[in-house]
């Protein structure tokens, strides 16, 4: 139990210097990938298991990153460094630490529904005269996902490291 509230606190830390500075002190994600760790730990999960696990969300991301890199790089007729004013480093370490905890189908679902939230939300905040003109994505997602956290905690049925409530409700809807 400390170590989800642990948790949760560096998720609404990041949130909010993310959400006040347009940036996230970088000690936070090692912090945050060794507390998500530590928490599948005391679920259960094997050291092996975790690192599949983290392996296959990771491999996402990267190939997510590669895919976003080469469109913009294509587009621009020039290697894109999306790290370089597309995307920040610390919206790139949140997804690492969120990869490491997630299961692969889990992950997807958080980072694809997070993203469309996001930008729906952004798209009416940016609407008023006094609008940032950048998305703060890390510690949006941050904040989404101690949402998430606090639900998984509230309903014990909604289990973040395990796919089957995920594939048992998609299978509902197909």
């Amino acid at each position: 139990m400390l170590v989800q509230l642990f948790t949760l606190s560096v998720l609404l830390v990041i949130g909010w210097e993310d959400l006040r500075s347009r940036s996230v002190h970088w000690f936070w994600f090692p912090v945050l990938a060794v507390a998500f760790m530590a928490i599948r730990l005391i679920q259960g999960d094997t050291w092996p298991a975790i690192g599949l696990s983290g392996a296959l969300s990771i491999s996402f991301l990267l190939i997510q990153l590669l895919l976003v890199s080469l469109y913009f790089s294509l587009k621009a007729r020039q290697w894109v460094n999306i790290t370089a004013g597309l995307l920040g480093w610390g919206d790139v370490l949140l997804l690492f630490c969120l990869a490491l905890y997630l299961p692969l189908l889990n992950f997807i679902a958080f980072y694809v529904a997070s993203l469309v939230l996001i930008l729906l939300g952004w798209i009416v905040w940016r609407r008023r005269p006094a609008g940032e003109k950048t998305i703060p994505l890390a510690g949006l997602q941050a904040l989404l996902f101690a949402a998430v956290l606090i639900t998984g905690g509230l309903y014990p049925d909604f289990a973040l490291t395990n796919e089957t409530v995920l594939l048992s409700w998609m299978t509902t809807w197909m």
